[in-house]
């Protein structure tokens, strides 16, 4: 048998926005002319989400859902596997709400993200 799928309304999102936004960085749009040259389009923005303070937009899920567990469940805390962006997202979210994390990361992950990690 199939879960239900949840199609979040905008009062869904509404509401992830704004427990999400205590935890963010409100990044620009910036405009990049090059690219739409080379794409033919009349105007294209990039959002850098790398400007985010743990690295990546992973950081916005990674906070969504650990706000989201019950006290007990924050109380025992979480396990990840992550080589990347989105262990850094978790282990920066879990630091901010007090919940313990623990990330299994492959040997090969890259030094850079181990430490940031």
């Amino acid at each position: 048998m199939m879960a239900d799928i949840l199609v979040p309304t905008l009062d869904h999102l509404k509401h992830a926005y704004a427990v999400t936004a205590t935890a963010t960085q409100v990044t620009p749009l910036l405009e990049s002319a090059a690219l739409a040259r080379e794409t033919g389009a009349a105007r294209i923005f990039v959002k850098p989400e790398s400007l985010q303070w743990a690295g990546s937009f992973k950081v916005r899920g990674a906070y969504w859902r650990l706000s989201r567990l019950s006290p007990d469940e924050a109380r025992k805390g979480v396990v990840a596997y992550s080589s990347g962006n989105f262990a850094q997202g978790l282990a920066a979210a879990g630091q901010a709400l007090g919940i313990p994390v623990t990330i299994v990361m492959p040997v090969d992950a890259p030094a850079a993200k181990r430490d940031a990690t």
